[in-house]
């Protein structure tokens, strides 16, 4: 499908490797690669399941995948009010467990953007950026799940444990007050409602998950984006790798919870 190449491309300028993404009409135009298949595979298989994330309409005249565009408001700095209350965080954790569950019996290709191989036993295809930046908000219910180009196989707790890391937030307070926070939040009350809203795990082991995936993460940007792979070398560029120790570190020092 090719779509129409006459309306008007509106770049979106949020995110670290800004203007490579862009509206044209009802649809989102972005870069694809090798694991575009399996991302529009498993776009596919959601909108089966009627899972509100992107439909794949296939790949334009300039090589970028077509998705449609799901309007409603982004997570984007400050979050809207409902993302910064525990009642928003057991609607992200809902949000989860229902893909999760979507995604359950879904088996696609192995070419992933990173971790390409089979699916393991007890494994799924994770959302692999599962945080406040790719939630599309209406009358403050989750209307749409976005940016599925990190998926990869994997236990669901890592998904979990990302958004948990991302929007509880589990890091230092220094950017809370860009996100909407006149004072840090009860981050065990956060951290609760979101475990509550998926119905699964227990706090400590999503904490254990998320340390382990801090650590992944800094060797991923280290070592691809050294070796100038995108996107970790603009996330090395940007000191993203730093940021992630620093997160770590504030994490590991956090009080456990009672």
């Amino acid at each position: 499908m090719n779509g129409s190449e006459d309306n008007e491309e509106i770049a979106f300028s949020g995110g670290l490797i800004a203007h490579q993404t862009v509206r044209v009409g009802d649809t989102i135009r972005r870069p694809a690669g090798a694991w575009t298949p399996a991302v529009h595979a498993l776009l596919s298989h959601l909108a089966a399941k009627n899972f509100p994330a992107p439909r794949p309409l296939g790949i334009d005249d300039k090589g970028r995948e077509i998705l449609s565009f799901i309007d409603g408001q982004a997570s984007t700095w400050p979050w809207p009010q409902i993302l910064r209350s525990p009642a928003g965080m057991a609607k992200v954790g809902a949000m989860l467990r229902r893909y999760h569950d979507c995604v359950a019996d879904f088996s696609g290709p192995e070419v992933w953007q990173k971790f390409s191989r089979p699916i393991a036993p007890g494994e799924i295809i994770c959302h692999g950026d599962f945080g406040a930046q790719n939630l599309i908000w209406r009358h403050d219910e989750i209307v749409g799940v976005i940016d599925w180009e990190f998926a990869y196989p994997a236990l669901a707790i890592e998904d979990v444990a990302f958004a948990a890391w991302m929007m509880v937030p589990l890091r230092p307070d220094d950017e809370l007050p860009n996100l909407g926070f006149g004072a840090p939040p009860d981050r065990r009350e956060r951290l609760a409602a979101l475990l509550r809203g998926y119905g699964r795990f227990e706090a400590g082991a999503v904490i254990e998950t998320a340390c382990a995936l801090q650590q992944r993460d800094y060797h991923d940007i280290e070592t691809l984006g050294g070796q100038g792979i995108e996107p970790w070398k603009t996330y090395r560029e940007a000191g993203l790798a730093e940021r992630t120790m620093r997160d770590q570190a504030w994490l590991k020092a956090w009080p456990p919870l009672a």
